[in-house]
């Protein structure tokens, strides 16, 4: 548990045997309570400012795991009326308000802490390192260096600021953001999740692919056809990327009752997907009609299933990516793993929170009306205005122009003593 504030030094005195602590050091004292009993043996390192998370003195005490050892402590710290406990996020917040971290850095505290995958983790411990701060800052200079020579037009007859240097400056600061914002969406679902969806029409091995990537026998495996009546999901992580996999009823119409409130089910998995896995028999090949369904989500791969039952494969050209399988022999399920993680995997995904994907969408659009605005010969008033909004979007990623509300709502959603 840690201590953090001005009183820090003075709590450690009321509690522990020990009356000093040399900084940055672990030492081993008996922590007492009011009426000088032991509660614990408990390890003590104290850091004081400006060298620790918070940029305050701050002190990690160590105790046993024992939740009702640790209640006792936090009652005996709370009884000397010098400390309270922590709010969520609030020792990180104290970090980002003394300058230790920007708010990117901070929230990637949070992500590294809640990431559930290799993939995940990775991503929040470079968004911690600050490589999109920087990129960020940069971006910010470049667009007040810009609307700073622009005022500096209004002010004096002598600056002269042509429409078409203007343009000419702001169009790569328009595309970096635009391909920024653009991997937001990749990044958001290798961060999250990929949710995958498995259909195809009735038997034709949907349920084997399924148990054949999950790799255990998850869904009923039968030769009638029908038999999966709902949708049956299971997280797989896949080369350090996570995907949510939904196995699917067989799409086709039925008349009415339960088969029938399957396929609407499969229908409204497929266009909620991330990734359409879309499964057909190698005998037989896509059929005319199926060509509806494979773009309802958002990217589709084309499984071709059972190709151990013949020959040849029936293939037709659909424009996706197609991979061979045999389920039923795992057969091909390797390549298709891999085309799966390729086709969501970006380079470096910088941008997979949500707030950030939001406030860039917002500066890529103020950048993309003040190249609009001059193209169309209005006022440098227009540019400077648009301009400002993307310094704004911009700053409140990395807290420079993040109100206090706005902060709040960022550090409320971690965890106790962080």
């Amino acid at each position: 548990m840690r201590i953090s504030g001005p009183n820090t030094s003075a709590v450690l005195s009321r509690i522990c045997s020990r009356r000093s602590f040399a900084p940055h050091v672990q030492h081993l004292t008996v922590l007492r309570d009011e009426a000088g009993a032991t509660v614990d043996q408990v390890t003590v390192v104290f850091n004081p400012q400006p060298r620790s998370y918070t940029g305050e003195d701050l002190a990690e005490i160590g105790c046993h795991a024992n939740p009702i050892v640790v209640e006792r402590i936090l009652g005996v710290i709370a009884s000397t009326g010098l400390a309270r406990r922590a709010a969520p996020g609030e020792f990180t917040m104290r970090a980002f308000l003394n300058g230790k971290m920007d708010l990117v850095q901070a929230e990637a505290v949070r992500a590294f802490i809640e990431s559930t995958t290799d993939a995940g983790c990775d991503m929040a411990r470079r968004l911690l390192e600050g490589g999109l701060s920087s990129r960020i800052k940069k971006l910010r200079a470049s667009i007040s260096e810009i609307l700073a020579d622009i005022e500096a037009s209004f002010i004096s007859e002598d600056e002269v600021v042509a429409a078409e240097e203007l343009a000419a400056r702001i169009e790569p600061l328009a595309a970096e953001l635009a391909g920024m914002s653009g991997d937001a969406c990749r990044g958001l679902k290798v961060y999250g999740g990929v949710t995958t969806t498995i259909a195809g029409l009735p038997n034709v091995g949907k349920s084997s692919l399924f148990n054949a990537i999950v790799g255990s026998d998850r869904a009923i495996v039968h030769h009638e056809e029908g038999t999966t009546r709902d949708v049956i999901r299971e997280r797989v992580t896949i080369d350090g990327m996570d995907f949510l996999f939904h196995d699917t009823a067989g799409i086709r119409t039925t008349p009415s009752g339960p088969e029938q409130a399957g396929v609407e089910r499969a229908i409204a998995a497929v266009k909620a997907s991330d990734l359409l896995l879309y499964v057909v028999d190698a005998r037989v090949g896509l059929q005319p009609h199926e060509s509806q369904w494979l773009g309802l989500g958002g990217t589709t791969i084309l499984v071709v299933n059972k190709i151990d039952l013949v020959k040849e494969p029936a293939i037709t050209e659909t424009g996706y990516r197609t991979v061979m399988v045999s389920a039923k022999h795992s057969t091909g399920i390797d390549a298709l793993k891999s085309a799966m993680v390729e086709t969501f995997r970006p380079a470096n995904p910088e941008v997979f929170l949500d707030r950030h994907a939001h406030l860039l969408s917002e500066a890529s659009r103020h950048l993309d009306s003040c190249l609009s605005a001059l193209s169309q010969g209005m006022t440098l008033d227009v540019a400077s205005i648009e301009l400002s909004g993307a310094l704004r979007a911009l700053g409140a990623i990395t807290g420079e122009s993040a109100d206090m509300d706005i902060l709040e709502q960022v550090f409320s959603r971690f965890c106790i003593g962080k």
